[in-house]
């Protein structure tokens, strides 16, 4: 019996031109890079008839999968995922801004409103692969190649904690897949493609700092336990009559949340949220009241950026709402921590690669 392992195993990406059309893949997500789960259907349907219990037929309609990928960020490579949901960035004096030229987040804005589709190539080679005609081991290489195409991001995640790196997870929904076994072959098309061993440094909790608007400012907090800021595109596939692969993709609302947990010293962001219900709210929903007057001094709310020398990843987050005001720790001789989840109008995200 063989037990097999992911020892051979690799996955790659690369955008698509035309959805549901399959391009070379050449990009990895980052380091320490895993399929957590793939999963593929056929939308079956039982069909019944009078005078039986038991299933006449079935027929199939439309093929749809998911895939979820998860991976370490790192500090050069990527970023190139923020395309998948806010389109293309092109580099100015090796920046890359999502979206593309942004220099501010954009409340209210519609340019994350894209569909930049992509192939995903998972491959799989696997020696002594089990030959079910003959009931043995087969002793060449076998690869198996699933090309997912037209595949759309539904949800992307950064995030860390004290003691870990940076990890991140993208999961996207998918609406053709070509799959082909075939005995491994250098000079063949399905020559195997190892995973890239990428050049970037990984980023860890060390790296990370954040910052919470005061109403003029971003103040750094200290003593962060924990932070994460997930981007919900909501994509879906679109299907049309003739076809049991989908044909394209639609948006719907873009959501951005995410939370942090830090140590509990003052009422700053318990007021905060209690403000929330009052009139001392700016529109971007930060708590900012000097005196007797509003003060709306600047566009972002929090700041999550985790830099390596003079490289950075920074997410910059407008109009950021509280949720709720958690606490923990009320326990003897234990410290007394916060968590706060949120959720933000709109993000603007900036990658130094160099």
């Amino acid at each position: 019996m063989v037990v097999y392992t992911s020892g051979g195993s690799s996955v790659h990406y690369g955008f698509e031109t035309t959805f549901n059309s399959p391009v070379a893949v050449s990009k990895t997500f980052g380091l320490n890079t895993s399929v957590n789960s793939l999963s593929v259907g056929t939308n079956r349907f039982d069909l019944n008839q009078l005078g039986q219990v038991e299933p006449t037929a079935f027929a199939y309609g439309q093929q749809s999968g998911t895939i979820d990928v998860g991976f370490t960020w790192d500090d050069v490579n990527s970023h190139d995922i923020f395309r998948s949901i806010y389109g293309s960035s092109t580099a100015s004096s090796n920046v890359y801004s999502y979206p593309n030229g942004s220099s501010v987040p954009a409340e209210g804005g519609t340019s994350p409103a894209v569909n930049n589709s992509m192939t995903v190539q998972v491959d799989q080679q696997l020696t002594g692969a089990h030959t079910y005609a003959s009931q043995t081991s087969n002793t060449t290489a076998t690869t198996i190649r699933r090309k997912l195409m037209g595949c759309v991001a539904t949800g992307l995640s950064i995030s860390t904690s004290i003691g870990s790196t940076v990890d991140g997870t993208c999961s996207m929904v998918f609406g053709k897949e070509d799959t082909t076994n075939t005995t491994q072959d250098s000079s063949s098309s399905m020559a195997f493609k190892d995973q890239v061993a990428i050049t970037g440094t990984p980023l860890t909790f060390a790296h990370g700092t954040f910052k919470v608007s005061n109403g003029s400012s971003l103040i750094n907090l200290g003593e962060i336990q924990s932070a994460n800021i997930n981007f919900n595109a909501n994509q879906n596939l679109l299907y049309q009559l003739g076809s049991h692969h989908s044909v394209d993709a639609y948006r719907q609302v873009f959501e951005i949340t995410g939370s942090f947990q830090t140590s509990f010293k003052d009422l700053t962001h318990l007021t905060h949220l209690l403000n929330q219900a009052s009139n001392e709210v700016n529109s971007k929903g930060i708590s900012n009241k000097s005196g007797n007057t509003m003060v709306d001094a600047s566009n972002v709310g929090a700041e999550l950026q985790f830099t390596n020398g003079s490289k950075h990843i920074q997410v910059e987050l407008q109009g950021v709402s509280f949720g709720s005001h958690d606490i923990s720790g009320l326990v003897p001789v234990q410290p007394v921590f916060e968590e706060l989840p949120f959720k933000a109008l709109a993000a603007r995200v900036e990658a130094k690669v160099a």
